[in-house]
């Protein structure tokens, strides 16, 4: 991906404030724990005024989902998610500036692994849009061999900064679109991570469950799973608190493809539901999760739905 540049290639006037940006990524990723910490919680203080539409999103995301906490309750983990998800920026920071230098992990499930990998076909590893996506991503490189999927930043010096930062600790990246070239690496008996966890619209979606509401979810899971001869091994993780130790898990694998679309879905979805339930503001919840409705079901997104919340 990154072969035919160098950073010498971008060397022009209008990049100079992306290498600003990117300089800013290497003094975030510097930084003590505790003064990350502290950064990241200034920052969230400040997306909250600056970002209202995003922090209500957060709100209306974290209402729908767990109806049944409390007014105070639920006013708590929208305040401990927004920090979260603030301070995945700067995760991405550390993760692409300095890896996993001064992180600690914790393995779950390596035996699941172990017994995917002696299986010899092809694992699509299924995970899922976590707040510290990005150091997750460096996490997963370094305990098992994988490819991800990518979309092109349209900054190209961005593009191929980042993209060269994934490399580093990922097997190999694949465009978003190749979908060809997703289920010949899993025939080959390579790995790919895999996160069908967002919204697409409703062309190539179903809608399942997801704490309750209906979700247009993608099917592409038992496509894949199925055209790539594939174990589906579902993999995921949490930070411990505020600090430096991250837990890796990996589950045994799912029963898919099963033949029914519908039913791999709502397995997956299943388990998803299931794993964020556990940490819940380490959820990628600033992303409009439930914009796709149902046909003829209001957006839960509006104003007026937000105030009915």
């Amino acid at each position: 991906m990154t072969d035919k540049y160098r950073y010498w290639h971008f060397l022009a006037p209008k990049f100079w404030l992306t290498w600003l940006g990117i300089a800013g990524l290497h003094l975030l990723a510097w930084l003590p724990w505790r003064a990350k910490v502290a950064t990241g919680k200034g920052l969230a203080h400040i997306i909250k005024r600056v970002a209202k539409s995003r922090y209500q999103t957060l709100q209306t995301n974290i209402r729908l989902c767990f109806p049944d906490l409390n007014p105070d309750e639920q006013n708590q983990l929208i305040e401990d998610a927004l920090f979260s998800n603030v301070f995945g920026f700067i995760e991405t920071a550390h993760a692409w500036c300095r890896g996993l230098s001064g992180v600690r992990i914790e393995v779950q499930g390596q035996e699941h692994l172990d017994a995917a990998e002696q299986d010899g076909r092809g694992i699509l590893y299924m995970t899922a849009h976590w707040s510290f996506l990005d150091l997750g991503a460096a996490i997963i490189g370094t305990h098992l061999s994988a490819g991800t999927i990518y979309r092109k930043h349209d900054n190209p010096l961005f593009n191929y900064f980042m993209t060269r930062s994934r490399e580093k600790h990922l097997a190999y990246t694949v465009a978003r679109k190749d979908v060809k070239g997703m289920i010949r690496r899993l025939r080959q008996g390579e790995g790919l991570a895999y996160m069908p966890d967002q919204d697409f619209g409703p062309k190539r979606s179903i809608f399942v469950p997801f704490f309750g509401v209906p979700t247009a979810t993608i099917t592409m899971t038992s496509k894949l799973a199925e055209a790539g001869n594939a174990i589906v091994l579902p993999i995921s993780g949490y930070r411990k608190g505020l600090s430096s130790t991250y837990v890796f898990r990996i589950d045994p694998p799912l029963a898919i493809p099963s033949g029914d679309e519908e039913q791999d879905t709502i397995l997956w979805t299943q388990w998803l539901e299931g794993v964020v339930a556990q940490h819940p503001d380490q959820y990628l919840w600033l992303h409009k999760r439930f914009k796709t409705r149902p046909p003829g079901e209001p957006s839960v997104y509006a104003k007026n739905a937000r105030e009915s919340l």
